[in-house]
């Protein structure tokens, strides 16, 4: 079941969309929707919903600030209770400015 997990962790990953977004908060540390809109150049329904399936998959974790929600990479693998195997893994930068 654990292997599963991880395979849909990369295949979350395998959208490009997604990936920009992971680099970018891997980067950045952590943002809020608007701030990965702005930087992603995608509609903010779209980033909301790629944003909800990484959280899902356990690759993002988020904390709500007032009205805002702050999105941050997980650095815990949630399927191992150890740390992540895409903490190793060095992912093209993707995303478009």
């Amino acid at each position: 079941m654990n292997k599963l997990k991880c395979t849909n962790c990369f295949k979350s990953l395998g959208v490009s969309s997604r990936m920009s977004i992971y680099n970018f908060l891997e980067g950045n540390g952590k943002a809020t929707v608007m701030q990965i809109t702005k930087r992603i150049k995608l509609r903010q329904p779209t980033i909301s919903y790629h944003l909800k399936e990484m959280k899902e998959q356990g690759l993002l974790s988020c904390e709500k600030h007032g009205k805002e929600v702050i999105y941050k990479v997980t650095h815990l693998c949630p399927h191992y209770d150890s740390r992540c195997i895409l903490d190793d893994i060095k992912f093209p930068v993707t995303v478009k400015v």
